[in-house]
Formats: C-alpha cells, structure tokens, sequence
C-alpha cells in the first residue's frame, strides 16, 4: 500500500501548481489584451461626461433630397459694358489729377483735367459763328419782306436762305464739338471761356489703372485711365462634352470664394455654348452673379463651380458630422455607450446645412452615427496620440 501513495502525493502537487499557474497568467493576458482593443487606430474612447460637454448628439442615417450638381472650372469676368477707358478726344497737358487707383466713382465725375490752347479757338469759332448766323437771320427776314413785296429780287433773298442754312449747320456742327468735349454752349455765350478739358467717368465703378501724371501729355484718342464696374460679374466656365446635354439657360450656379471658407456665391446661365471651345472637348457656359456684395471677388480670379442641374436622393448628415483628418473625410459610429468607430467616407454635394456621403463598408440598419459633435471626438482622438508619443 505505501508505493502508491508518493505518485499520488506527486501527482497532486502537479495539479496544484498547474492551476497556481493558470490562476496567475489568465489576468495578465486579460490585461495585455484589454488595452489593445481600446487603442484600435479607428476607435476612440469618449467619456460621458465629455459627451455632456460637447451636447454630442448621435442618430441614424438619412436619405435627403439634395441637388444634382455638374462640376465646372473656369474664372471671373467683366462684360463689355463693364470695363470702360478714358480717352481725350483732344491731346493736352495734364493739369490736375483727382482720383487714385481703387477709388470708387460715380458716372460724370470729374477725373482729370487736361490743357490745350485750341479749345480757346473752337469757342471762338462758335461765337463767331452764332453772330454771323444772328446777321444772316436779319438779312434774311429784310429780304423776305422785301421779295413779298416784290421790291427786291428774288435772287438775294434766296441767297439770304442759303446763307442762313449754312451758318446754322456750322454752328450746330460746332455746338456738338463743344457738347463733346464737354464744354457747355452756354457758357460760352455767356462769357465763359475755357482752355481745360474735363476728363469724366463715363461709368460708375472703380478707378483700376491711371496712365498719366502731372505735367505729362495726354495723346488724343489713347486711353490714360481706366474704370471696372465688377457689379455684374460674369463666370466663364468650361463643360465637359459628356454633361452638356444636362445644361439649359436659367440653371443656377453655386461656388465658394477662393479667400473665405465655407461661403457659397450664386449665378444663373444665361448662355450655353453651341461649339466646342477649340480644339478641346469642352463648351463654355456663361453665368451671372446675382446682387454681388461680395467684396473678394476679382475679374480674372479662378473658380471650381457646380452647375445645379436637378435633384437626387442621397444618404447624407449633418455639415458638422463629416471631420477632416489627414486630408480625409471620416463620420463616427457609436459601438457603445462611450466607444466611437472612424469611418471613411467619401462626400458628394453639400447643401442647406446637409452632406451627401458614400461609405465604404455597408453599415447595420440600426446603426448611429454621430451627428453633432463630432469635431470633439476627433480632438480627443488627435489628444491620445499625442500622449502616445
């Protein structure tokens, strides 16, 4: 009976050490495990109390109607009747120059002044001109009265009517000059003569270049200053072939400004190209911007514009559900009470406070995803690697 009783005894203590052992190694793989699940590279952990904070707010997806949009690049520009040049119709010295560049100016504002001794000659031309026409009448009313009474011949009087017409035409011709240069008729019967020529804007807008200085001469005919109307700006943009047929006058426009984020402007089509622009597969579409305030807008400046074109059902969120990281759009999903899953998406059109997205993973029907709040989750993500460095 006794050499059983050392196997069994040894047997025991074997036993015993193997669950010490297992007791032992099972809390520590539990633990080693237990971090890793938790700094999963798309997970983030968010407190309740931080939800609380951030009023974060979770819900289901939702398809919304959004708009159909056709991507379209182009740039900014003026129509003809909103660029103007001045230009002296009769050469000069410049005598004072009254605006700089940038200023704003009203339609008939005075810009410039120019001096020229010929004007001196023109008006004196028109009051010689108004006094012989004044002498011809009299002659003609005396020749008149005289050929009705049959005393004088009826040569002189229709000499008289001829000379009458004549001088009327010149003084017309000379008024017109006068009105031209900018030089009132009347002042010049009045006594009121000129050597200075008036340079006005003849649109109102802003001062964009000025080409003379004081003491310079001003060519005739050769624009020295030039004037933008950018109130009824226009946006040039280029469509491929292949969204042409989507595209009809009267479609609305929408793109943000280069230099303030998140600011949408608007235009409306007004003409649809029926060419394609030289050799290249796209047609112009020409839009204008309605009731444009908005001050960061420059001919010649680039644009990434869509064309709204109809409407679509989209899944979509909240603007503020989608957050950048690493220059990709990701929402967050809720796994549970305070755990948060990253998930990439891809953004179509944004519109009334709403963005349409494209998931790449097909998610359960009752999923949530964050719906506010979301730009806190990610703080808090960016925060924890940060730590970990």
């Amino acid at each position: 009976m006794k050499r059983y009783i050392i196997p069994a005894a040894i047997a025991a203590i074997l036993f015993t050490t193997a669950c010490s052992e297992q007791a032992e190694t099972t809390p520590e793989t539990t633990k080693a495990e237990a971090p890793a699940a938790a700094t999963a590279p798309d997970v983030v952990q968010f407190s309740k109390e931080m939800q609380q904070v951030s009023k974060l707010e979770v819900g289901p997806l939702e398809e919304r109607t959004l708009s159909t949009r056709v991507s379209a690049k182009g740039q900014l520009s003026l129509p003809p009747q909103g660029m103007a040049s001045v230009s002296p119709l009769m050469g000069g010295m410049v005598r004072s120059i009254h605006v700089i560049e940038g200023d704003l100016v009203q339609k008939g504002k005075v810009l410039a002044t120019i001096e020229n001794p010929d004007l001196l000659q023109l008006q004196e031309a028109y009051l010689s001109a108004s006094s012989q026409l004044g002498m011809a009448r009299q002659e003609y009313e005396r020749q008149k009265m005289l050929s009705e009474e049959q005393v004088g011949a009826l040569r002189r009087y229709q000499q008289a009517t001829s000379e009458v017409k004549v001088l009327e035409a010149k003084l017309n011709s000379l008024r017109e000059q006068l009105l031209t240069l900018g030089i009132s008729p009347k002042s010049v019967e009045n006594g009121r003569i000129t050597r200075t020529l008036n340079l006005t804007a003849p649109i109102s807008g802003y001062v964009q270049s000025i080409a003379i200085n004081l003491g310079s001469f001003a060519e005739p005919n050769q624009p020295v200053l030039q004037i933008i109307d950018d109130s009824h700006l226009h946006l040039d943009l280029n469509v491929f072939e292949k969204d042409f047929s989507r595209l009809e006058k009267g479609q609305k426009v929408v793109f943000s400004l280069p230099n303030v984020s998140g600011q949408e402007v608007e235009a409306e089509i007004f003409a649809v190209g029926k060419s394609f622009a030289g050799e290249t597969r796209v047609v112009p579409v020409h839009a204008e911007i309605k009731d444009n305030q908005h001050k960061g807008l420059l001919p010649g400046m680039y644009i990434n514009g869509h064309i709204l074109t109809g409407k679509h059902a989209a899944t979509s969120v909240p603007e503020e559900a989608v957050v950048l990281y690493k220059n990709k759009a990701y929402v967050f999903q809720q796994l549970s009470e305070n755990t948060f899953k990253m998930l990439p998406v891809e953004t179509g059109v944004t519109e009334n406070g709403f963005t349409e997205i494209r998931l790449e993973e097909e998610l359960p029907q009752d999923a949530q995803l964050v719906q506010k709040g979301a730009s806190f989750i990610l703080s808090e993500k960016m925060k924890s690697e940060v730590a970990e460095e």
